[in-house]
């Protein structure tokens, strides 16, 4: 078991402090509040988090009640589910993350650019109530990527499938062929679509229909609204009817 580190105080807030501000805390909660429940999927948005780490993380969690351990369904393997303690916490996460998209704001240094990484972000955003048809397949090539270069999207109504190197045998609706740093900042507000695109900073192929619509449910960062470079790009928040459309600074 990690020992807590004590502030020596009762106030709740340094109570909070002692769960919370342990390195990686916030990032494994982010993460489970988020939908992943494995090990093997909490791994993938952190990976920079060793297994041994994110283990002891794991049962820190639980000891301290924020974090369940749960058989699957098959009783082959653990998964781990917020309490309602944990649930609590999302807003304050999210409102943590949007104060760092307006006030901490990244420089995308190349530490911070990584494929798998982005990928798995983005899986988790689409705008799926938008798509304009029952299923999208979305291919998309990274030229820059040593290792991970192939990824497919399989979007429908209700979730998004994310698969990597071996075509998983569907026919694609949409191709699109760039590099990492161009697509994070895509993903993150610094760029639209269409700006990269006339850049000539990344490709698109496919339908024109699903083309155009693209700036509707192609994912993009919750807090992308509050990017200060993505203000000139409110035409594209409104038509997707995002939480920045009409405030910029709305917390959700």
């Amino acid at each position: 078991m990690e020992v807590v580190k004590k502030y020596g105080s009762f106030c709740p807030i340094a109570k909070a402090a002692e769960i919370l501000t342990e390195r990686w805390t916030l990032l494994v909660l982010r993460d489970m509040l988020q939908g992943s429940h494995t090990f093997t999927d909490l791994r993938r948005g952190i990976p920079q988090m060793s297994p041994t780490l994110l283990s002891r993380r794991l049962q820190t969690l639980e000891e301290t009640g924020l974090v369940e351990r749960r058989a699957d369904a098959r009783g082959a393997h653990w998964e781990y589910h917020p309490t309602r303690a944990a649930t609590e916490l999302q807003p304050i996460i999210l409102s943590i993350g949007h104060w760092g998209q307006r006030w901490a704001r990244s420089q995308l240094t190349p530490d911070e650019l990584n494929p798998g990484r982005l990928m798995w972000f983005m899986h988790r955003h689409f705008a799926l109530d938008r798509l304009p048809c029952e299923r999208i397949v979305l291919y998309v090539e990274i030229s820059d990527a040593r290792k991970l270069k192939r990824w497919w999207f399989l979007a429908d109504r209700s979730k998004v499938e994310l698969c990597w190197q071996d075509d998983p045998g569907y026919d694609v609706d949409i191709s699109i062929f760039s590099d990492v740093l161009t697509l994070t900042q895509v993903f993150i507000g610094d760029l639209s679509l269409n700006q990269a695109r006339s850049m000539s900073r990344l490709e698109v192929q496919g339908a024109k229909e699903l083309v155009r619509t693209m700036p509707e449910w192609f994912p993009r960062s919750k807090f992308a609204d509050d990017n200060p470079m993505s203000v000139a790009q409110a035409p594209q928040r409104e038509a997707r009817g995002g939480p920045g459309a009409k405030r910029l600074q709305k917390v959700d």
